[in-house]
């Protein structure tokens, strides 16, 4: 069975581990570590003063932080289980007490809330899911700051990431991967379509439920394309954020130019990790790899794998061309050819019939209403006008001639 290699560890771990599944090698999450959490509740809580302005707060690490919030309380959210920490600070599975239902809870560390850029990379994070209304997005309930913490409150997802489920059963099947990457598509397409690019597509960042359903998480490294994109773009400096097993050559030289097609790069890999097990260009450093998503051609996926149609091979191929211009255009484009191809290999597409969204089939409706209605009208006083309609005096007894009886289009006598 080949085993995926390791992620390396980035600060966008925890709301992947937010959603129930184990994160990624390094990962720091629970343990048993009673001793810890009396230490830290003694001297973080012992002040009275809000958290983040408690100086013994601000040295905590994110898995020591987890563990001193455990059992607390942040706006109606009782924190039950730490489930995960990395570079922003911590996760936690909760109850949101005033509507009874599990929730994620991420907190920012006072340690980054004092950074402008991951600060700034925390709102747009929450602003960028907020604005997205998908059934395969994880949605954002709601942001804030309470006791001093900043915090974001996220659907919670009971399932597995796409990297974990590989890494534990092999590669899936030609119509699973097929059909977690129409859905991923779809997603990737709706948010498109809201001016945000995702910037960090990954099986990690791929959680797969237990009916089969794809959630897309994470949008720490997201885009808002507005006017004012300066403001909201967190790379501006030129720093390569992202993953590098998955990322496109173009976010590697300069993040400021990715766009939706850098996001169908990194599904291309995804597809082929979910295929074989492996990205495209498993070996080597970081800067290797980077330098080989550059350069270097990926492999053809049937020659890891026989099995995948020639069609999809070509279809991964050009996602993950080098060149953006030479991938798919936008997420609409992509998704036409998996339908397509769905459709040629009999992949079933329901769960993404079922999760369209219809909006556009409502403005639609909307649009042709009062042309509709009014034809409806009519057509409808047309039936009944016979029930409701005078009954008209029966015409004159018919008189032959000459002429009727010869005319050709005289069938039979009249009585």
């Amino acid at each position: 069975m080949p085993t995926p290699p390791p992620e390396p560890p980035t600060d966008d771990t925890p709301t992947v581990s937010a959603t129930g599944v184990t994160g990624p090698e390094g990962l720091s999450g629970p343990g048993d570590d009673s001793a810890l959490i009396s230490e830290i509740e003694n001297t973080v809580f012992s002040s009275g003063k809000p958290i983040a302005e408690d100086a013994a707060y601000s040295g905590l690490r994110p898995k020591e932080l987890g563990l001193a919030l455990r059992g607390q309380t942040i706006n109606e959210v009782l924190l039950e289980e730490f489930v995960g920490g990395g570079g922003m600070g911590a996760v936690f599975r909760g109850i949101d007490l005033a509507l009874q239902r599990t929730v994620a809870l991420k907190v920012l560390s006072t340690h980054h809330a004092t950074d402008e850029e991951t600060r700034r990379r925390f709102e747009v994070e929450a602003q960028s899911a907020a604005r997205l209304d998908h059934p395969s997005i994880a949605r954002v309930y709601s942001v804030g700051e309470a006791r001093g913490l900043r915090y974001i409150i996220f659907e919670y997802v009971e399932g597995a990431n796409l990297r974990d489920l590989v890494a534990e059963n092999g590669p899936l099947g030609v119509a699973d991967a097929l059909s977690f990457a129409i859905q991923i598509t779809d997603a990737l397409q709706h948010a498109w379509r809201r001016d945000v690019v995702h910037r960090d597509i990954k099986p990690s960042n791929i959680l797969i439920t237990r009916d089969g359903r794809v959630k897309v998480v994470d949008m720490g490294l997201a885009r808002l394309k507005q006017v004012d994109e300066e403001r909201h773009d967190l790379t501006a400096s030129g720093a390569t954020l992202g993953t590098f097993d998955y990322i496109a050559p173009e976010q590697a030289r300069d993040p400021r130019n990715a766009d939706a097609r850098s996001d169908i790069y990194s599904l291309g890999c995804t597809l082929f990790f979910m295929l074989t097990g492996r990205p495209p260009f498993p070996e080597g450093t970081a800067l290797q790899k980077l330098l080989q998503h550059q350069g270097d051609r990926a492999p053809d996926i049937r020659t890891l794998r026989t099995s995948v149609p020639r069609d999809m091979a070509r279809t991964i191929a050009r996602m993950l061309a080098k060149r953006p211009e030479d991938r798919y255009a936008d997420p609409s484009a992509l998704l036409a050819v998996l339908l397509q191809l769905a459709q040629r290999l009999g992949v079933s597409t329901g769960a993404l019939a079922a999760s369209r969204p219809i909006i556009g089939e409502e403005l639609a409706w909307r649009r042709h209403a009062p042309w509709m209605i009014a034809a409806s009208v009519l057509v409808g006083a047309w039936l009944l006008w016979p029930r409701f309609a005078p009954t008209p005096e029966p015409p004159p007894p018919f008189e032959s001639t000459d002429a009727a009886a010869d005319s050709p289009l005289m069938l039979a006598p009249p009585n």
